[in-house]
């Protein structure tokens, strides 16, 4: 099967230090920014993406507004103030490429499925094919998955909702969406996490105690007789996320110093918040939460070899952790569905089998009661107790 086309899209030439833009029939362009600017690099794609066409909105009938500059407006204007850049970002070329020439009100139920269908023939990009990789040929590598199409259609309609509210569009068009993947109940027991904390750390696991029967761990040293060091910022990570619950994202954000962008730590209070000082609440509640005694400890010390940001490498911020985690999740031992969402749900279980009431799981969560109640609550049985007894106790003579 031939590869689709992708549209155009970033690409980092390593031997340069370059992200450059490639676009369809081999047309590539430089954006002048390295490895460590792919935010910029991104502004680079869109400028060229608005470039190529420029939006034409008329009287706002969706019949006559082309997708296409509902996306260009969207990217525009609205893209950088999402709590999540870089999802927008990742999801315009795809959309644009298969909406390209179809209006507003074209995206029905039928063609989003179309979208959903194509989508997901496609490989995943961040499988590798051919010699000495996982999969020999393309048609081995796995496709991308429903969750993913509903991130893109989700772009979609928030680009049909922000053009309507901006009165670009006379009316909303909705948006048909995959159906939701059911809750993923998989989390760490305090074994599996204190393993891939110490994989983390640069230990790894060296055999089994013959007097025990308890795992060995070592941290393996170099010829000059230093330890293993690249992911510590990994384990920084893993303990924020086991003791708050935060979001993968909004972990990377968290900065020392009280910002107006992405969150902070207050260390003098002990309060981890969540969002920038001027920062408007999203979909996605972003609550503070009191860091326990252990965590406090170590974000003092942490604070004391930071630059700006919590989780660093090399004194610089990280957008995303991948090869890092990766890395220290196969040390541990883990499989593939152990991402970095995993410590949220591992927070959360651990509290709901602790009995700590739903209502206060929510509020650290920032989320909803309910929601706790239906993801998390079959950990927690013990609270109908009074039910049962209630029913198989002795009837009460009248």
């Amino acid at each position: 099967m031939p590869r689709p086309a992708k549209g155009a899209r970033l690409y980092y030439r390593k031997k340069e230090d370059r992200w450059v833009i490639r676009d369809t029939g081999g047309y590539e362009r430089s954006t002048g920014f390295g490895f460590g600017e792919r935010r910029e690099a991104e502004g680079a794609l869109q400028e060229y993406l608005a470039e190529k066409h420029k939006p034409d909105f008329g009287k706002g009938d969706p019949a006559r507004v082309l997708i296409t500059d509902v996306l260009t407006l969207y990217a525009d204007e609205r893209a950088e103030q999402t709590e999540r850049p870089d999802v927008v970002w990742g999801a315009l070329p795809h959309l644009i490429e298969f909406f390209d020439g179809k209006m507003v009100a074209h995206a029905t139920p039928n063609v989003c499925r179309a979208y959903a269908a194509w989508r997901m023939a496609q490989p995943q990009a961040r499988f590798k094919v051919g010699l000495g990789y996982r999969f020999a040929t393309i048609d081995q590598v796995p496709r991308i998955g429903s969750q993913t199409v509903r991130r893109e259609l989700g772009v979609l309609s928030a680009a049909f909702g922000y053009a309507h509210k901006e009165h670009k569009l006379l009316y909303p068009v909705v948006v048909t969406m995959p159906e939701k993947a059911p809750p993923r109940d998989r989390w760490l027991d305090r074994s599996e996490a204190a393993r891939l904390l110490w994989a983390a750390l640069g230990f790894r696991k060296v055999g089994i105690s013959p007097k025990t029967g308890r795992e060995m761990w070592r941290r393996p040293r170099d010829v000059e007789g230093r330890t293993y060091d690249k992911s510590r910022h990994v384990a920084r990570f893993i303990l924020v996320g086991l003791y708050t619950g935060t979001r993968h994202e909004a972990i990377l954000r968290l900065k020392w110093l009280a910002t107006t962008e992405g969150g902070y730590i207050d260390l003098r209070s002990g309060i981890l918040y969540r969002r920038g000082l001027r920062e408007g609440e999203s979909s996605k509640r972003r609550t503070p939460i009191p860091m326990s005694r252990r965590l406090h400890g170590h974000m003092r010390r942490w604070s004391r070899i930071s630059t700006t940001h919590v989780v660093e490498f090399g004194g610089q911020p990280i957008d995303r952790l991948r090869r890092a985690w990766t890395t220290a999740r196969k040390a541990a031992g883990l499989g593939e569905e152990v991402t970095p969402h995993i410590l949220r749900h591992t927070f959360a279980t651990w509290a709901v089998m602790d009995g700590v009431p739903f209502s206060k799981v929510a509020m650290a969560l920032g989320t909803t009661e309910a929601i706790v109640e239906r993801v998390y609550g079959h950990h927690a049985p013990e609270h109908l107790r009074s039910v049962v007894e209630s029913v198989s106790g002795r009837r009460r003579r009248t």
